[in-house]
């Protein structure tokens, strides 16, 4: 009798099976490459969103995909930004523009787009006017101007400032002091100037995610009493630029305390302004991170006579303290 030859199967040879298990395990892992990538999207998009709606002064923009925002036409603002008109102590609008500095998508805003807009705040009963440019997205640094003593919060619309800066990605407001421009303070009340920027920067929220303020000439000395005080103890005040200062703006013990002044300090002043210099230069001395510049063959006001290289200089400064890390 011959011996069957019927074959018996016992499976896969181990070699398969080797290959059996890589392959599941490589499904294994597109499957959870798949799944993180669903989630990273899901979380940008949650952050884009909220992102977007976290400037425009006190305001929040509603619609946060930037391509399908409809220009602004007048009318409608306060859908655009959820304006609260109920808040009795809320930024009230005095007109808006839009600006699109790249039109894409057949007109429809672009990442660069912006709005400039002019607005009036109450603080402790007085009514603060101010000028804001801004693209809604977290901006890289807020930057506050106050402007000098023959002009007020439109001389850095007019020059190009604030539209260079929106478009390049900071928050810019422009305040007029009270007293000054269309700013009233009730003379009774016993309020330091530093107190009321203290007050209103806190009230747009300007110190995150950083704050680099401009002073000019009148404005100097309440500036630069607001950076003695609260400099040392507030890491989110990053910069200050001081331009035309005069040896009637400070006292000597404000040299002495300017000492305690930690942020990223500039100094400007005209070419042929001996004075400015001068006093820049002492101050220099007592600020740790300062630094004095000059225009030639400029004297006062030089920003408004050459705005193309003031503006330059200042988004080269604000560049530079973006950059800096925090030292809190």
């Amino acid at each position: 009798m011959m011996a069957s030859t019927e074959s018996i199967s016992l499976g896969p040879s181990l070699p398969g099976l080797l290959r059996m298990r890589q392959i599941r395990l490589w499904i294994a892992v597109i499957l959870v490459i798949t799944v993180v990538g669903a989630l990273f999207l899901a979380t940008t998009s949650k952050i884009n969103n909220k992102a977007r709606a976290y400037t425009l002064g006190q305001y929040r923009v509603k619609d946060t995909k930037v391509q399908n925002r409809p220009m602004y036409t007048g009318g409608g603002f306060n859908d655009f930004v959820g304006l609260n008109e109920s808040d009795p102590h809320g930024p009230k609008l005095i007109n808006v523009k839009h600006v699109s500095k790249s039109k894409k998508d057949g007109g429809k805003s672009a990442d660069d787009d912006f709005l400039v807009f002019e607005a009036k705040v109450d603080i402790l009963g007085n009514v603060m006017h101010y000028r804001e440019a801004s693209n809604g997205w977290v901006p890289k640094l807020n930057v506050m101007l106050f402007s000098g003593q023959h002009f007020t919060s439109s001389i850095w619309n007019d020059i190009g400032t604030m539209e260079d800066l929106a478009a390049l990605g900071y928050r810019v407001v422009s305040l007029e002091l009270p007293g000054h421009g269309l700013s009233h303070v009730d003379p009774e009340q016993q309020i330091r100037v530093a107190e009321y920027i203290k007050l209103f920067i806190q009230h747009l929220d300007l110190y995150r995610p950083g704050l680099v303020v401009l002073s000019c000439d009148i404005s100097n000395s309440h500036v630069m009493e607001y950076f003695i005080r609260y400099s040392k103890n507030s890491p989110l005040l990053k910069g200050l630029i001081v331009i035309d200062s005069a040896a009637d703006q400070y006292t000597n013990q404000d040299r002495i305390l300017g000492t305690s002044i930690a942020a990223q300090t500039l100094f400007l002043c005209g070419g042929t302004d001996n004075d400015c210099q001068t006093i820049s230069n002492d101050w220099a001395r007592n600020i740790p991170n300062s630094r004095v510049h000059s225009f030639s063959n400029a004297y006062r006001e030089f920003y408004n006579e050459d705005p193309v290289v003031f503006n330059t200089i200042l988004k080269r400064f604000l560049e530079y303290v973006a950059g800096k890390p925090s030292s809190a």
